[in-house]
């Protein structure tokens, strides 16, 4: 199955729309290139010592999105 082509503010969404349910609904997070439609999502240093969970969630939502989803170049 194909990849879907998504922007980076699409993926930040997508992020926040499976955050509403935790306690993590507000959590800053960016998507940035790396090679040929691949991304990575990166969270704020200081969320992370706040959250401490912040990490795993994001990995594993990162994981599963990283299968559905590659970065539309703009």
């Amino acid at each position: 199955m194909p990849k879907k082509k998504a922007t980076a503010d699409e993926l930040i969404w997508l992020f926040h729309e499976k955050l509403a349910g935790t306690d993590l609904p507000n959590a800053k997070i960016a998507i940035i290139p790396i090679g040929s439609g691949n991304w990575s999502a990166l969270t704020d240093a200081t969320e992370r010592r706040r959250y401490p969970h912040l990490a795993t969630t994001v990995a594993r939502i990162e994981k599963q999105m990283r299968g559905r989803y590659s970065l539309k170049e703009s």
